[in-house]
């Protein structure tokens, strides 16, 4: 997440920006071939800087109490982060 929004929509963003910019270019009679090697190198940055930037660890740690918000009419609920780092598989009914 980058200023609240997920970094799918950042990366896209990031794409049809270097798209306009490369049909800019391409009409201006810009070179095709060094708009392609720009454009890809431009992307491949801004993707990789959206990722860094998006990608930060956790700010929860094993055991410490967080708030689920929940819809209007409905109480918040406390959890707390998961101290099991082991999976458990649910349990079911033997069959009959």
């Amino acid at each position: 997440m980058i200023l609240g929004r997920p970094t799918n929509l950042w990366l896209g963003l990031a794409t049809a920006v270097v798209s306009g910019l490369t049909f800019v270019m391409l009409q201006a009679g810009v070179d095709a071939a060094t708009v392609a090697t720009a454009g890809a190198a431009i992307t491949g940055i801004l993707g990789a800087v959206i990722l860094l930037v998006a990608n930060q660890p956790p700010t929860l740690n094993a055991g410490d109490p967080y708030t689920v918000t929940t819809p209007s009419g409905f109480p918040n609920v406390e959890k707390v982060a998961n101290t099991n780092t082991t999976p458990v598989p649910p349990v079911s009914d033997p069959i009959k």
